[in-house]
């Protein structure tokens, strides 16, 4: 999201212009193919309007006890959401208008192995590196490198495990028929929801260290408070629900993680 504010038309050329290429070569050359499109909340744009409930640790929906379904009004926000939305309803419609087999996903956050996390994208193998880092240091005796967190640290998103996200797209991809058309919000659900200041206090139980040392820095622009997907019409028409919880997903992360810079 970010990225795309700093560079809006080449996040244009990728999203709008790159899908529509894909579903054109799929139309022609391929006419039985199945397109998931992987789009994203940000179609929902910054959610302002909802009643918003706080407490020490983050904000909470509570209109919304089960998480937010995908009849919510499409309010598209960034260039990032604007791309991303129009993708989203190119490849709805192409069923609609040429009998294309295409479903939508409108992902929360997923994470696991394999994800090569920035500052800017993937924000639970970020945190699981910086939380790695500081072990390091309480290891060594040394002052911790502090880092930096946006906003209070209580926004809260669902999370959900790549190995769980590969059994929703095969649950698709096997039932194509009976969704093409269909637009699904997707995450961990409301059993799996976490804000950052509880994900930084769970990486700190697992590996056993003391509490994270970090900086607030403002609030990223357009950031949503609160997104927790109802996953609900997935459960119904995919027979799909997350099998990995969060606190087992993110040990896995910090494992891969460490795999990768046996260092820490």
């Amino acid at each position: 999201m970010t990225t795309s504010l700093l560079d809006p038309h080449r996040d244009m050329l990728t999203n709008v212009v790159g899908t529509v290429n894909l579903l054109e070569s799929a139309r022609q050359l391929s006419p039985q193919a199945f397109l998931a499109y992987s789009s994203t909340n940000k179609v929902y744009g910054d959610l302002e309007w909802l009643r918003y409930e706080e407490s020490a640790s983050r904000y909470s929906l509570p209109d919304y006890p089960n998480g937010l379904p995908e009849t919510l009004p499409l309010d598209f926000s960034t260039p990032y959401g604007c791309s991303k939305g129009a993708a989203d309803q190119y490849v709805r419609d192409w069923c609609r208008v040429y009998g294309l087999k295409t479903v939508v996903f409108r992902h929360s956050s997923i994470y696991g192995g394999r994800q090569f996390a920035s500052f800017d994208q993937g924000w639970i193998g970020w945190f699981c590196r910086q939380a790695l880092e500081q072990r390091l240091t309480f290891r060594r005796g040394s002052p911790p490198m502090t880092f930096t967190i946006a906003g209070s640290g209580k926004q809260v998103r669902d999370v959900l495990h790549a190995d769980d996200l590969v059994r929703l797209y095969t649950s698709a991809y096997e039932r194509r028929d009976q969704v093409a058309g269909e637009i699904f919000n997707i995450g961990g659900g409301s059993a799996n929801a976490l804000s950052l200041l509880e994900l930084l206090t769970l990486l700190a139980e697992l590996l056993s260290i003391p509490p994270l040392q970090f900086e607030n820095t403002p609030r990223r622009a357009s950031d949503q408070d609160c997104f927790i997907a109802d996953i609900s019409k997935a459960q119904k028409l995919l027979s799909w629900s997350p099998q990995m919880d969060c606190r087992q997903g993110i040990m896995s992360m910090l494992e891969w993680i460490s795999s990768q810079h046996p260092g820490l």
